[in-house]
């Protein structure tokens, strides 16, 4: 069965709602490391185990930026990354779309 523009255009329509349904999102890179809280009783200070924290990262004019996340924002700033990859893969599905649109050299 030859594809057509109308069902390329129902399929991209279909993506397009998807974006709808991904929100909130947030570019970026999910960083975990470690490192010393700073207060001195603590044990991490006198060389023990250092505290896991977690980071964002993202480019801004050619440099790495990064932005630490709380503890308590940390599920939900991972939520925002993994939505942000799947609208990523939704806006490509859709590029291609429109792609196979222009191959088919229908006119309207």
């Amino acid at each position: 069965m030859k594809t057509t523009k109308r069902t390329l255009e129902v399929k991209k329509g279909k993506l397009i709602s998807g974006i709808a349904k991904l929100s909130p999102w947030m570019e970026g890179t999910i960083v975990t490391t470690t490192r010393i809280c700073g207060k001195k009783n603590c044990g991490c200070y006198k060389g023990g185990s250092k505290h896991p924290v977690m980071y964002v990262t993202w480019k801004e004019n050619g440099k790495t930026v990064s932005l630490y996340v709380p503890k308590k924002l940390e599920r939900e700033v991972r939520s925002w990354g993994a939505n942000y990859k799947k609208f990523k893969e939704l806006v490509r599905k859709i590029s291609n779309i429109q792609k196979d649109i222009v191959r088919l050299r229908e006119d309207g």
